[in-house]
């Protein structure tokens, strides 16, 4: 989350401000292609900011005052534009080829739109478009649309397929169906056609039938269960580690890696455990443990380790004890890593009640922090706060967090 003035500085959160948030949009191998980039603006609409407004402010706030590369991590950035700012573009010195300006259904399309269009598209811009009123609006735009997005809530399986049909005519056209709630309606539309999708199918709590889990999910859930139980010793747990080869070889590895910025050479897994200390140790080894699981992609992990250090984070910010926070916003996404009901998970894990009821019912500070990491991740504006922290530092702290997992993602 994001806030600043009208004029680009950041201002507190009596003043007037916008705040912005992203949402992943994910290609049909589970990769994240891009960011929505979303925004709120604080103050009441007859005071507000006007569209045209309100579009530079997500501009100013991502491009200088905090980068957009740092908020994208390199991808693609999807901002909702409007007619009036179309015409002002020329204005503004903005990165072309990270930019994809999303069109508004309801924009009036006449010869002034379709030629600024052109002019866009020849100088590198992206263009996403949607639900146009009818076809000669759509043969019109459309040779200049990089991207189609499909509201798969507002029509039925045979429109769909019409209408698939019809735009696999362009051959350069990219199709994007958005509102995707579950994962089987994401494998649905992927098998259906589309290249990119959109919505909340990775971050909606949701129930798996009970079944057996499979031997490498299994042997996993039994690692986590030993590195987090209170009474573990170090013995113990340097023998549980080096029973795996290929994790032993990733927790040397990452650990020597610049990311941790060590003074020596590290090169035994009791050294590890001793140089990192038992906290630090858990966190990683969970890390690595579930970024090791074959079937899951490589989005998810983002997510969990978004999660967990955005938690910890707002701890530190707070000046709260941290020890736990990580764990929870991490075990958060279990249900999501393991394909079953997050209960059942934690169930056979040794956590506290504390952390066990952070994560299923958002109790307590560390369920606040979780409930403020949700928030951020769906752009549940009434939701975005933590304690006392004011809008700068929970600014300091997303950032912070986004860079983090960027940097743990390209390390492991």
């Amino acid at each position: 989350m994001l806030t600043v003035a009208k004029d680009g500085a950041t201002q507190r959160p009596s003043e007037r401000e916008v705040m912005v948030a992203r949402q992943p949009i994910y290609n049909n191998r589970m990769g994240v292609y891009g960011y929505e980039l979303l925004f709120r603006s604080s103050c009441p609409a007859a005071e507000g900011f006007r569209p045209t407004e309100a579009t530079a402010q997500v501009l100013a706030s991502t491009i200088l005052n905090f980068g957009l590369d740092d908020l994208v991590l390199h991808r693609k950035a999807v901002i909702n534009v409007t007619r009036a700012f179309l015409d002002v573009m020329s204005d503004i010195q903005l990165p072309t080829g990270q930019l994809i300006l999303d069109i508004p259904d309801n924009i009036v399309v006449d010869d002034r739109l379709v030629e600024r269009l052109r002019e866009l598209r020849g100088k590198g811009y992206a263009i996403s478009v949607g639900g146009l009123a009818n076809l000669q609006n759509l043969q019109r735009v459309l040779p200049y649309a990089n991207i189609f997005r499909v509201d798969v809530r507002q029509m039925n399986i045979n429109q769909l397929d019409a209408l698939v049909k019809f735009l696999r005519q362009y051959k350069h056209l990219a199709l994007q169906a958005i509102k995707i709630e579950t994962m089987e309606e994401y494998r649905f539309y992927c098998d259906r056609g589309f290249d990119y999708l959109q919505g909340y199918f990775l971050g909606k709590p949701r129930e798996y039938v009970s079944r057996d889990l499979p031997p490498n999910k299994l042997a996993i859930l039994h690692l986590l269960a030993v590195i987090h139980k209170a009474d573990t010793s170090t013995r113990e747990l340097e023998d549980h580690i080096t029973r795996d080869v290929t994790l032993s070889y990733k927790l040397l590895k990452l650990i020597n890696a610049p990311f941790f910025g060590v003074a020596r050479e590290v090169d035994s897994i009791k050294q590890a455990i001793v140089l990192l200390g038992r906290n630090e140790i858990r966190k990683v080894i969970s890390l690595l443990a579930l970024g090791g699981l074959n079937d899951a992609p490589v989005a998810l992990m983002e997510i969990a380790m978004l999660r967990a250090k955005y938690c910890e984070l707002l701890a530190s910010r707070a000046k709260l004890p941290q020890d736990s926070y990580f764990t929870v916003g991490m075990f958060s996404a279990l249900d999501l890593l393991m394909q079953q009901s997050i209960s059942s998970i934690l169930e056979k894990l040794p956590l506290s009640d504390a952390v066990k009821e952070a994560i299923l019912h958002h109790e307590g500070p560390m369920g606040r922090a979780l409930c403020c990491a949700l928030a951020v991740e769906n752009a549940d504006w009434s939701a975005i706060a933590f304690e006392n922290l004011d809008h700068d530092a929970m600014l300091d702290t997303y950032k912070e967090a986004i860079q983090w997992t960027d940097s743990l993602i390209k390390t492991l």
